[in-house]
């Protein structure tokens, strides 16, 4: 078994993605956008690690790269060292209209859990399964019982290989609900908790969570529940009483220490520790508290970004673009990017 304290895991994956609402700027006078954004090969997977500059003390193995997994966005290990992994292949857009895409147009039932074995125990994954396909925006995994939890929005959901082809074939929706009107701040990251709860990021997105048609929460707040109900015949009174908030709330990230200590980020403070569980807010109603999450970041909110790849092309497009519009010339430099 792999030392998982001093492991990360590495995927290798080609992703783009261009926003053009801006206006042309003088960068793009006399060339086309084929010129200013020529393509980018992918890394082969063989060249995955030279690409990368660890830290010391660290060290970086690749255990599973394409075609066995693409587009992971979590993963998690069973006790027989399985990986399952939440392949988000929409990103960024939704088969229904949301907010901020009002034609929708994305692809539908997309989401797909892929199982990996490591056959002959050398410590890479040889065998890629489908665990589970068919449903909207993996974002999550988290094994239970045989089984795993997923959230694929709108959905939380159960399934379980229960004749051992490595196959789902119990699939049941446990709750639904979770907001997805912006993709940039959904609920994500399930993680186990030291009082053997599953815990889980709620975003920014409003959630109005149900459970047979009937409202079990509702809000962005981190919260926790018992697996144990959700995967019975519970009714949603009892679904409801078994959830319980958590401090916290950001927009997408979340984990623990070894001690339960709790930590968040959002797309400017890359690290933040929630001080204040909500069950000791909970002992004072009448006490108000001016936050419940602290930033830990040395440089606090929009830390500085050593990147070691240069600038997409598609986004020196847009910078040019952005800095020769007069509405951008009152936003930050970091804005503008």
């Amino acid at each position: 078994m792999w030392k998982l304290s001093r492991l990360s895991v590495a995927f290798v994956l080609l992703s783009a993605g261009l926003f053009a609402q801006d206006k042309p700027s003088s960068l793009e006078q006399g060339k086309s956008l084929k010129e200013l954004m020529p393509r980018i090969p992918a890394t082969e997977t063989k060249d995955a690690l030279q690409t990368f500059q660890v830290e010391r003390g660290f060290k970086l193995e690749l255990v599973a790269g394409e075609p066995l997994v693409g587009d992971p966005v979590d993963a998690c290990f069973d006790e027989f060292g399985r990986m399952y992994v939440a392949e988000f292949h929409g990103y960024p857009y939704s088969a229904e209209p949301t907010k901020l895409h009002p034609k929708g147009g994305g692809k539908k039932n997309d989401g797909i859990i892929r199982l990996l074995e490591d056959t002959d125990g050398d410590g890479k994954f040889e065998k890629s399964t489908v665990f589970a396909d068919n449903f909207e925006w993996a974002l999550s995994v988290c094994c239970f019982d045989g089984g795993v939890f997923v959230i694929g929005h709108p959905h939380l959901w159960y399934f379980k290989d229960t004749d051992g082809d490595g196959k789902a074939d119990v699939r049941k929706i446990v709750l639904s609900g979770f907001g997805k009107d912006n993709v940039q701040a959904l609920a994500n990251n399930m993680k186990w908790g030291l009082e053997n709860r599953i815990l889980v990021a709620g975003g920014r997105n409003p959630n109005t969570l149900r459970r047979d048609g009937k409202s079990v929460m509702s809000g962005t707040s981190d919260f926790s529940f018992d697996p144990r109900v959700l995967v019975s015949d519970a009714t949603a009174d009892e679904v409801a009483k078994s959830i319980q908030l958590l401090s916290g709330g950001e927009q997408f990230g979340h984990s623990m220490d070894d001690w339960g200590n709790r930590f968040v980020c959002n797309n400017s403070n890359h690290i933040e520790h929630v001080v204040l569980p909500r069950r000791y807010l909970n002992r004072n109603p009448t006490f108000i508290a001016g936050g419940a999450v602290r930033s830990i970041g040395a440089e606090g909110a929009a830390a500085t970004v050593f990147r070691r790849s240069p600038p997409e092309p598609w986004r020196i497009v847009r910078t040019a673009r952005r800095v020769a519009d007069p509405k951008f010339a009152g936003l930050p430099q970091s804005e503008r990017v």
